[in-house]
């Protein structure tokens, strides 16, 4: 720090190799260091602060107001930013992934006064099941089959607040994977209408006391949180989640589609070469019947059926020959009569 050299250019003896003079410039870049330190500190604390109302954060509080110290800090044991999350793979959802503040690790035996707020500390649900007007809302135990690929061998419990607009995935550290999955396979841990937060506080918790719960991901319902999507994200950001979102619901459509061709020439017991079923979906690619509905289902199994009645036109060794003739079929069921050079070519 910088009075530490002043004191020690103080106790120098001065010489002709020592002075102050010399000692000037080191006194002068150590404050510029102390001053560039501080500034870089208080320009973190306000990005912090702008930042905290566009939090998703998972923050505990005893839900007993008249015990709490007004001028205590708020206990955050997870958050991320709204603007950085992502469409769900079901589209109509936003998932949010939190990150665990390292400085705050909640015990499972505190699970119970745990809620998830937004803007700061407004809580949007409470997994307090015992609040008198907190809304319903269910968990389970995900077993193999749902799990998330995000727990390894910790324990990955799912909630459901209702009505349907909110999920959080949490992971239980320090429950034995034995032991957790012995619990799904007897599936009684909701017995007589046992809240699942009930059977884990007061019964896990007291088991394993050591166990301690990481929050993971908040998914919300599209339909609840437009207008936080409008205003919330950067215009960039927008068009990135927008694309990505318009990119997987049309990888899905076509993917309804391949299974829809794929089962019916399976049915058929027709055309059951690869190439065939690709020349098939290639041309229904380049048409533009990437999606259901009953006139393109209606198209494409006439479509079908015109390649069914000449099946050794797949013969071919030429392919061009093979895709010509294969479009002329598709013409002729879909009443297109269109330019097809460029994507034949």
């Amino acid at each position: 720090p910088a009075y530490q050299l002043v004191l020690t250019a103080q106790a120098l003896t001065m010489s002709e190799e020592t002075s102050i003079s010399d000692l000037l410039p080191l006194v002068a870049a150590a404050l510029n260091d102390k001053a560039a330190a501080d500034a870089a500190k208080e320009l973190a604390a306000a990005r912090e602060e702008r930042d905290i109302p566009r939090k998703v954060e998972v923050i505990r509080s005893l839900n007993n107001s008249d015990d709490e110290d007004e001028d205590e800090d708020v206990v955050v044991y997870s958050s991320g930013m709204f603007e950085d999350g992502q469409y769900a793979n079901n589209t109509n959802l936003w998932d949010v992934t939190l990150e665990q503040n390292s400085s705050n690790i909640c015990r499972l035996a505190d699970l119970r006064d745990c809620h998830i707020c937004v803007g700061g500390g407004f809580p949007v649900a409470s997994l307090d099941h015992t609040l008198p007007n907190n809304a319903t809302f269910e968990g389970w135990i995900n077993g193999e089959d749902r799990r998330q690929g995000i727990s390894g061998d910790a324990c990955e419990v799912s909630f459901c607040f209702c009505p349907h607009t909110i999920w959080l995935v949490i992971l239980i550290h320090g429950w034995p994977r034995e032991a957790w999955e012995a619990v799904i396979q007897e599936d009684d841990y909701d017995q007589d209408d046992q809240h699942v937060v009930l059977f884990l506080v007061e019964n896990v918790a007291e088991q394993y006391p050591d166990a301690t719960v990481e929050f993971k991901k908040v998914t919300f319902a599209i339909r609840s949180i437009h207008g936080a999507l409008k205003r919330l994200l950067s215009s960039k950001r927008k068009e990135v989640v927008r694309a990505d979102r318009d990119r997987r619901m049309a990888e899905k459509d076509w993917q309804e589609v391949v299974e829809f061709v794929e089962s019916y020439l399976q049915a058929r017991g027709i055309l059951s070469e690869h190439h065939q079923t690709r020349m098939i979906l290639g041309i229904l690619w380049i048409k533009g019947f990437k999606t259901r509905t009953e006139a393109n289902d209606d198209v494409i199994l006439r479509f079908i059926a015109a390649c069914e009645q000449s099946p050794g036109v797949f013969d071919s060794d030429d392919e061009r020959e093979v895709f010509t003739t294969v479009m002329q079929y598709f013409r002729e069921q879909s009443g297109s009569d269109q330019d097809d050079h460029m994507e034949e070519s």
